[in-house]
């Protein structure tokens, strides 16, 4: 049974790198930044709109669900730092995450239907599962 106590500043840490996940692999398409070409006196300069890059959020998504052993070994060890069941963090992910967000490859690993055309996930609501999170293992 966890303590009374507040939770160690590497409970915290854990935590917020886990929601952080969860909050870069649901950014909606509309928010992602895109790449542009700006003209400067020097010539063109490539940089991107404001907004997480795509393969930040794919990136996201891999450490959320990929089961191949570096990504899962990553999330077991950022989830046992936050006293979180891997699975339930997993799963929520599932859940929470469009499935137009997954790369192919997961989509077929992880057996999901192929995704209807792109929708704004913006209008689902984002409960943020983790705050409180040291509960969710007690739950398991």
């Amino acid at each position: 049974m966890l303590s009374a106590r507040p939770p160690s500043a590497e409970v915290t840490l854990a935590v917020a790198v886990l929601q952080r996940a969860i909050d870069d692999a649901t950014t909606p398409d509309n928010r992602l930044a895109r790449p542009r070409v700006i003209n400067t006196d020097a010539g063109p300069r490539h940089s991107f709109t404001v907004g997480l890059k795509p393969r930040d959020r794919e990136e996201a998504v891999r450490f959320l669900l990929d089961m191949s052993p570096g990504w899962a070994s990553s999330r077991e060890a950022w989830c046992d730092a936050a006293d979180i069941v891997p699975d339930l963090v997993r799963r929520h992910a599932i859940r929470q995450i469009p499935h137009s967000s997954i790369p192919a490859d997961l989509r077929r690993a992880l057996r999901l239907p192929t995704p209807a055309p792109a929708h704004d996930a913006s209008s689902q609501p984002n409960a943020h599962a983790l705050q409180g999170a040291p509960a969710m293992a007690e739950a398991a």
